[in-house]
């Protein structure tokens, strides 16, 4: 199995995604393609491999002179072939690798996956979903940021895109499926979510009705659909919320001189909400299979991504989501 890893992508590229795959590539039987800038990928190996006392893998190189910017316009992708984001997808798309994996730009992962792959089958848009952390593993939430302006039939298609994941990935069969909302009732939202509540509930997943915020950290449904604005936000303010809870906790035990096993189930809270537990999360809807990671990712996250794409690889996720939206009839636009 190869994976493309862009070498460039991320708020510690090249160091940590550099460490990551060489943990990645002595623990996992994978081979890993480094794309990006080859004099810095060759300088930050050598480096580490200074600090080393192994000695470090071997890994093939790919020079890519060109580097998205988190700052940057995603769009601006489409005229950058140079790019590191660009050219992993040009590998999996030369069959030069198996899938793809980033822990740079979403938006900019997003589209060139979209002008490299093109849609998978009748789909409208392309979107991603994320795992509502360690809190709800089994509860994932799409479309998490990929689109901001959205159509009923959109968010149809993200939870038919989102069941089959959650039913190739946890195995989980029959994963019930609800449409984020202000209020249960069936009446309740805006014109999209009504709208969309209509085509859910024609459909044949396993929808289980409207869902409101605090039905997410309950875990109330495997597959949460909104559209990515609000999917967005919603797990925002889930990890800064951790965040500042459990730092304040931590700092009240300490201050308190409360025994090393209060800090320690801390710790424990901190690790459920660790977003390098997720590893990395696919594109869904495009015909090829591009992963990405949390753009804070450190080697451990860069590790959990390569699993990540190699699970995607093992259970033929590209091909569960072409024959199940093959099944489904185009929708009406």
């Amino acid at each position: 199995m190869k994976i493309a890893l862009d070498a460039m992508g991320g708020d510690f590229a090249p160091r940590e995604i550099l460490l990551g795959a060489v943990q990645a590539k002595r623990a996992l039987e994978v081979d890993l393609i480094l794309v990006g800038q080859r004099a810095v990928i060759e300088q930050e190996l050598s480096d580490i491999e200074t600090a080393d006392s192994v000695g470090l893998p071997e890994f093939e190189i790919v020079d890519a002179p060109d580097v998205v910017h988190f700052d940057e316009n995603p769009s601006s992708v489409k005229e950058r072939r140079g790019a590191s984001i660009r050219v992993i997808c040009d590998l999996v798309r030369q069959g030069h690798a198996d899938a793809c994996l980033t822990m740079g730009h979403t938006g900019a992962g997003i589209v060139a996956s979209l002008i490299t792959f093109g849609r998978l089958g009748n789909v409208l848009r392309p979107c991603i979903g994320l795992p509502y952390f360690g809190l709800q593993p089994h509860t994932l939430l799409v479309d998490a940021g990929a689109m901001v302006d959205c159509r009923p039939e959109y968010l149809a298609q993200f939870a038919r895109m989102g069941s089959i994941y959650v039913e190739k990935i946890w195995g989980i069969a029959r994963p019930t499926v609800g449409l984020m909302t202000n209020g249960r009732e069936d009446n309740k939202g805006n014109e999209l979510t009504r709208a969309a509540f209509a085509l859910l509930k024609a459909g044949d997943l396993n929808f289980i009705g409207n869902l409101e915020g605090y039905d997410l950290p309950n875990g109330t449904a495997n597959v949460v659909v909104s559209d990515g604005l609000w999917g967005n936000i919603a797990l925002k303010l889930t990890e800064g919320l951790s965040e500042q809870l459990l730092g304040r906790l931590a700092k009240r035990f300490a201050d308190a001189g409360l025994p090393q096993a209060a800090q320690s189930i801390v710790e424990e809270f901190y690790g459920m909400m660790d977003y390098a537990r997720i590893g990395a999360i696919p594109v869904f809807g495009v015909d090829g299979l591009m992963l990405i990671g949390h753009g804070r990712s450190r080697a451990a996250a860069v590790v959990g991504g390569v699993k990540s794409a190699m699970q995607a690889v093992q259970v033929d996720l590209l091909g569960a989501l072409r024959a199940g939206l093959m099944e489904q009839a185009p929708e009406t636009v």
